[in-house]
């Protein structure tokens, strides 16, 4: 079997006895919930850890901020990119066999990393590893959509979506105090050595759609009106991707609004506990503790976002985002307010922060997304998203380093708040859109 034949979609088995269909259907779908939710979490676990070394690996290699926000901007332009090419191949692929070797190879790009000596070895490996990251991304909303109706999405994607920020803050909780106590090539390799036992674990328990399990679909299951020819149409990715995802206007604007998104996300994150170590004065270790919060509580913040999209505003998931941007504004305010010495409110502000900026990331990512295109071109849809989302964090990494380093952390705090307050703009905009009449919408 061909590399190509082995990552093709399963084929559709026969239909399960009636009587046997509850029972299997409750059994997988919480086998394949469990298994993408820990895949995906693991991804961030070989993605994340470079925020709790950055210190030590600027001091390593006695480079400036601007120098290491070149490694992370090649990253996440690799990454970018890829979700171009990523996300239709996910439409026209088996996640199972998708996400494990995505993962695989983020693992071995740690590892490597963990092992190199020069500034040109880190670039380069953790350039690829942007590529491998990027293999992760599409797996969880095309397997919300196939497993779980629109009806009860919100709540599930939102649950789903927790599990990079329950990676995130497993890694920056141990990732500090292990750089700290054994240096930061171990705060690679041995996240690397996690992931590629989890790529195992995805290989073992993933499945592709119930149709190949000999399950019906999702929309039959619950008494949906299912797609005419849903996922099997001949259909190749690239039509897929132009019919419902290139003319439709509505996720062009949203992607827009995903990438202001990711400044934000990606600015925090990734120079969070060097904005603590240098203006608050705490330990590396400290402050990857304290920055662990902003993942920590993106959980709940992301659930009570899926919950309020399903049953205060009934799928209308953009009004949930636009309150959640004015939250996430006031508490990067809060943020660079705090005078050094009040460690308390620094972990505060920072969990704010992350509550509400999670929130919206899941939203404006991918149940916003999942609104807009039918199931079969979800992938499609969030590669685009992906991609500009990571077009932002592109221009955070370059743009952030070269602020603080010019104007201090106060230019990179106006510049994130900026983008916080031209996202609520846009997200107006999206929600008068939704408003006009179906004719003068992308179906």
């Amino acid at each position: 079997m061909s590399f190509a034949q082995w990552l093709q979609k399963a084929p559709i088995q026969p239909r399960l006895p009636e009587d046997q269909i509850d029972r299997v259907y409750r059994a997988k779908r919480l086998q394949v919930f469990y298994s993408v939710y820990i895949g995906y979490a693991a991804f961030y676990i070989v993605r994340k850890n470079i925020s709790a070394a950055l210190p030590a690996l600027m001091r390593q290699l006695n480079t400036s901020k601007s120098e290491m926000g070149l490694i992370l901007s090649l990253f996440n332009a690799m990454y970018a990119v890829a979700k171009l090419i990523n996300g239709p191949w996910c439409d026209r692929s088996n996640p199972r066999t998708f996400m494990a070797v995505g993962l695989l190879g983020a693992a071995v790009m740690n590892i490597l990393f963990g092992f190199s000596s020069s500034f040109l070895f880190f670039a380069v490996f953790w350039l690829f590893n942007g590529y491998f990251q990027s293999m992760g991304s599409p797996v969880g909303p095309k397997t919300m959509a196939n497993w779980f109706s629109s009806r009860e999405r919100g709540r599930y994607y939102s649950l789903w979506n927790t599990c990079h920020n329950f990676g995130s803050f497993f890694i920056l909780l141990i990732g500090g105090f292990i750089v700290d106590r054994w240096g930061w090539r171990t705060g690679f390799v041995l996240p690397g050595a996690i992931a590629a036992g989890v790529a195992g674990l995805v290989l073992w328990k993933m499945l592709d759609r119930p149709e190949s399990v000999g399950l019906p679909s999702i929309q039959e299951y619950h008494g949906e009106a299912p797609a005419p020819s849903t996922l099997d149409s001949e259909e190749s990715g690239a039509q897929l991707f132009k019919k419902y995802v290139l003319t439709n206007p509505r996720i062009w604007i949203l992607s827009v609004l995903c990438m202001l998104v990711y400044i934000v996300r990606y600015g925090v994150g990734d120079w969070a506990v060097t904005y603590l170590n240098e203006v608050k004065g705490s330990s590396v270790g400290w402050a990857s503790l304290k920055s662990s919060f902003l993942e920590l509580m993106g959980i709940p913040g992301t659930l009570l976002a899926g919950f309020l999209s399903d049953k205060l505003y009934r799928g209308k998931s953009l009004r949930v985002c636009l309150v959640y941007l004015l939250l996430m504004c006031l508490s990067l305010f809060a943020i660079y307010l705090i005078p050094p010495g009040y460690g308390a409110l620094d972990i505060v502000c920072f969990g704010a922060a992350g509550f509400f900026i999670y929130g919206v990331q899941m939203i404006s990512t991918g149940l916003a997304p999942l609104e807009m295109v039918p199931r079969k071109a979800v992938a499609s849809a969030v590669g685009l998203t992906g991609a500009m989302s990571y077009l932002g964090a592109v221009l955070t990494s370059v743009l952030t380093g070269f602020l603080t380093d010019s104007y201090g952390w106060r230019g990179a705090f106006i510049f994130w708040l900026a983008c916080g307050l031209t996202a609520m703009i846009i997200t107006v905009f999206l929600l008068a859109l939704s408003r006009k009449p179906p004719s003068l919408q992308t179906q």
